[in-house]
């Protein structure tokens, strides 16, 4: 195997919670609420068992080979040169996809906190990081998100806990009020977004302990992911109402503003900041690392340490040409990614697990 390292299955469980997390902390309000208006809350906690299934289904994909990863299995089921092709299409996403979350990072920090930094320089500082992480390899990248993991729960609850005194149910009115057609594409889309995001997984559950009870756990930690969006959305909803939560990309930091608690405990939103931009990190370090130990493992490389640094500066470019301005993001990008996080979530994992059972049976045949 190129990577040497292993990580423990607690550890995997932690990097599904953050990953699931991740970016959708902050945007997740927002993008639900565009299409159910007050009724996103639904639509969030119906989009959980429809998510879990899209994470099952991947694990389930994994368990043909356990200790191989997804370039190893398309390759096995597949064949070379199909199998190559179905690697490149993945390491495409991993590589977009990676760079679009570095320029997420940049636009959420530029807009809301360093209005007079220039961009570029804090996609630097982020890709040097993620560079550094990568570098040192997964066993290091899982061993942070255990020690940060208690400070981002941490986080979470005081903003849940802080702003329960300005719930209103009133807001959640008319229950099931919106258009059938915009639910349930809300629906769909708070369970794509979150868990389709999760293949990147897919290259790393080789290096990970596999006890008996492994999948349960990652299930478990997937679905404990998906009731604190939940809850975000919720909170959003009944704290904000529906029209500020739907023009307000970024919600959830709009939240901690509305935080005051006897004229002391108040404007603490460097906290929320500093929440998303954990969960972001190990979101993006996990595709970058997937891009790089895919590429060289398509490529045959002993190793992946000499594309870990071409890989920074590709992502580093990248970022800056995802999208001119943030509004060209939210406009553009955000609506349509959901058919990246299907396909790469639901469509190319069945097409494999098709073709796996179809071969078993004409070999048995």
């Amino acid at each position: 195997m190129l990577e040497k390292g292993r990580i423990s299955a607690r550890q995997l469980t932690v990097l599904v919670f953050l990953s699931v997390v991740g970016d959708m902390i902050l945007i997740i309000p927002a993008v639900v609420a565009s299409y159910a208006q007050q009724d996103g809350w639904i639509a969030s906690l119906l989009g959980m068992p429809i998510g879990l299934f899209f994470l099952w289904l991947m694990l389930h994909l994994s368990s043909f080979y356990p200790q191989l990863n997804l370039v190893q299995i398309n390759d096995r089921i597949l064949g070379k040169w199909l199998g190559a092709l179905m690697s490149c299409a993945y390491l495409l996403f991993f590589l977009l996809a990676g760079s679009t979350f570095i320029r997420e990072v940049g636009d959420f920090l530029t807009t809301q906190l360093f209005q007079t930094t220039p961009i570029r320089y804090i996609h630097l500082l982020f890709v040097l990081i993620l560079l550094w992480g990568v570098w040192n390899g997964i066993e290091s990248i899982a061993r942070s998100a255990e020690i940060l993991l208690p400070l981002f729960i941490f986080i979470c609850m005081v903003l849940i806990v802080c702003l329960i005194p300005q719930m209103d149910l009133e807001r959640l009115k008319p229950i099931l009020g919106s258009e059938r057609l915009s639910f349930a594409h809300a629906t769909l889309m708070s369970s794509v977004y979150p868990f389709g995001e999760l293949c990147s997984f897919l290259m790393i559950y080789p290096y990970a302990a596999k006890p008996s009870h492994r999948q349960r756990d990652v299930l478990l930690s997937a679905l404990c992911a998906a009731l604190l969006l939940f809850s975000l959305v919720f909170m959003s909803l009944t704290v904000l109402g529906a029209y500020f939560t739907e023009h307000n990309i970024y919600s959830t930091y709009l939240l901690t503003q509305k935080i005051n608690i006897g004229a002391f405990l108040q404007r603490i939103e460097a906290l929320m900041a500093t929440a998303w931009v954990i969960s972001t990190f190990f979101k993006t370090v996990l595709f970058f690392y997937a891009f790089a130990v895919g590429t060289a493992q398509l490529l045959g490389l002993s190793t992946a340490k000499p594309l870990i640094i071409p890989t920074s500066f590709l992502m580093f470019g990248l970022a800056m040409m995802v999208a001119p301005n943030l509004l060209y993001y939210v406009k553009t990008i955000v609506p349509y990614w959901i058919d990246w996080d299907f396909t790469y979530a639901f469509v190319l994992p069945m097409l494999l697990i098709v073709v796996y059972y179809m071969k078993k049976k004409l070999k048995r045949g």
